[in-house]
């Protein structure tokens, strides 16, 4: 009778135990959510200035040109405040920090429309640029604080694939609100949201503590000066950089179009869908990569991704008499699926170092990303502009493509090289 009593006793603590760790998960995985929302409205407004460029111009009756001079300061800003956001991440914790960098980004839309003046426009872009720079490195913050290790880069993932949809839908629903509202109405309402949503941040994104008893320093340590000397960081952000510079901002987002139309001999819509391809295979990925590097290791996986994003990419650029139309299209997904698989360097990096420093590293990766964004389209501008002797847009030398796409081709190797020797001991403790 007692052995009996005793296993239904063990038999209902194994059950609460359980139901525990479902319960904080379920908490863990609430929390990143509201986090990501923030991540896909930094999205939709980031992507925001292609659908707002003609209606602004028009109506203040000024040249595209100075709109896009005013949207084009977002980018600088941006990545001279990640490191910055991650410190602060890092000091305060997402609740505060995410709550009022939502509310900065709001205030700075509102801004933007309060005075038709460049001027106003132009600190509104500001405004708007400092609070989107902690979006995307809050939402990784909150998941490496509130969820299990294991999970951490599927939800690094995921976050990516968010931030995608809300940058694909929300420019729908721009335009939607721009018809209806105007502009000026489309971007009142959402500064206003925006406002509304910075305090569901505050109510939503708690600390660990809210979830289990864990606790840690929130101080600076010797460890955030350590981390900026560490060349393990270096090479995974560098990375991490090259993969998206080349692929993703130099080639789909400044030349694939124009390339696919000249070498496939392709009209603009077929090239267009085809360019669609790559964002699609990023969407897809992001957590796919997360699942599959559980089973057979981050760097393994990262290795192999790489190879093939090398291989899918050469393909395309410098055999063009292999592909079909069909292919193309295959082709474009993988490649996008590939290089996504560059998200996982966040999560690398999470493990190397301790969670005092999280924010920081995570910071010195996506401001690697950024800035080697602006290198490789320009460096590939220049290249391609002096091999065909003007405007690569007007094809003066048949060979330009293959040429200039050599500039990003050997990049990739070289990201390749670093990712295969990074490695070091990992950091378990703050200095």
């Amino acid at each position: 009778m007692t052995a009996k009593l005793n296993s239904l006793y063990w038999c209902d603590v194994n059950q609460k135990e359980r139901f525990m760790q479902i319960r904080k998960l379920a908490l863990g995985w609430g929390i990143w959510l509201v986090a990501a929302l923030f991540y896909a409205l930094d999205y939709f407004q980031h992507t925001a200035p292609s659908v707002l460029l003609k209606p602004i111009a028009l109506s203040l009756n000024v040249e595209v040109n100075q709109i896009v001079s005013i949207m084009a300061i977002y980018f600088p800003v941006y990545a001279i405040s990640q490191i910055p956001a991650g410190l602060l991440l890092d000091r305060f914790g997402a609740r505060w920090v995410l709550s009022l960098s939502c509310l900065l980004m709001s205030l700075g839309l509102l801004l933007f429309i309060a005075d038709h003046t460049i001027l106003f426009m132009w600190l509104g872009r500001i405004l708007v640029a400092v609070g989107s720079a902690f979006a995307f490195l809050g939402a990784l913050k909150v998941a490496s604080d509130v969820l299990p290790k294991s999970v951490f880069p599927v939800a690094v993932g995921l976050t990516n694939t968010i931030g995608v949809l809300g940058g694909i839908f929300g420019q729908i629903l721009l335009t939607y609100l721009i018809q209806a509202l105007t502009w000026q109405g489309a971007i009142w309402l959402i500064g206003y949201v925006g406002i509304i949503f910075s305090f569901v941040i505050y109510l939503c994104v708690r600390p660990r503590q809210f979830i289990e008893k864990a606790n840690y320093s929130r101080k600076f340590s010797k460890s955030h000066l350590y981390v900026l000397k560490s060349k393990y960081l270096w090479f995974i952000a560098i990375y991490a950089g090259i993969m998206v510079g080349t692929v993703v901002n130099a080639f789909s987002e400044l030349y694939d179009v124009v390339f696919l139309e000249y070498t496939y001999s392709l009209d603009a819509p077929t090239a267009a869908a085809i360019s669609s391809m790559i964002f699609a295979g990023i969407a897809v990925g992001g957590p796919i990569h997360g699942i599959i590097s559980r089973f057979t290791g981050k760097k393994a996986w990262m290795v192999i991704a790489n190879i093939a994003t090398i291989i899918i990419f050469s393909m395309i650029v410098l055999t063009p008499g292999l592909m079909s139309l069909g292919m193309l299209y295959v082709f474009y997904f993988f490649l996008g699926f590939f290089v996504s698989s560059m998200l996982l360097a966040f999560a690398v990096v999470d493990d190397f170092f301790p969670p005092q420093v999280h924010g920081t590293v995570l910071a010195i990766v996506n401001m690697t990303i950024g800035l080697a964004a602006a290198i490789f389209q320009h460096l590939v501008d220049y290249v391609g502009s002096w091999i065909n002797g003007g405007d690569i847009k007007v094809i003066h030398n048949p060979n330009v493509f293959a040429y200039a796409f050599l500039v990003l081709v050997i990049p990739l190797f070289f990201s390749a090289i670093l990712l295969w020797f990074s490695g070091g001991k990992k950091v378990s403790k703050p200095a």
